[in-house]
């Protein structure tokens, strides 16, 4: 009787951490909708600098470069992106691109500009 009970609630327990990992990567399509316009933000700021900056050595060039790269990635990941799971992959190699721009700005003796978002 006892390893009955321990096996219920283990089966429960297992059952709730799978809800809750299942309803925490997919959301809803509003949280996903909200998320994916902060992740546009981030990708309208690379662009934006990308466009703007004009480097002036190698470092600055191929941080750029990286940054072209990183957003080049995000904007794929994001077209194709359903879930929160996905939208979060997207905006990490967003924040990548942004930290690139951040770095050639550096090298080029600019102000790196605003922090990286959290």
């Amino acid at each position: 009787m006892g390893r009955l009970l321990l096996f219920i609630l283990v089966a429960g327990l297992l059952m709730l951490v799978a809800w809750w990992i299942s309803r925490e990567w997919s959301g809803d399509a509003e949280r996903v909708a909200r998320a994916k316009g902060e992740v546009r933000g981030y990708l309208e700021r690379v662009s934006s600098d990308l466009v703007l900056l004009d480097p002036d050595n190698d470092a600055a060039l191929d941080a750029l470069g990286e940054a072209a790269d990183r957003m080049n990635t995000a904007r794929a990941q994001l077209a194709s992106a359903t879930t929160l799971g996905q939208v979060r992959i997207a905006r990490e190699t967003a924040r990548g691109g942004l930290y690139f721009v951040r770095k050639a700005r550096e090298a080029m003796g600019l102000d790196p500009g605003p922090p990286l978002p959290k």
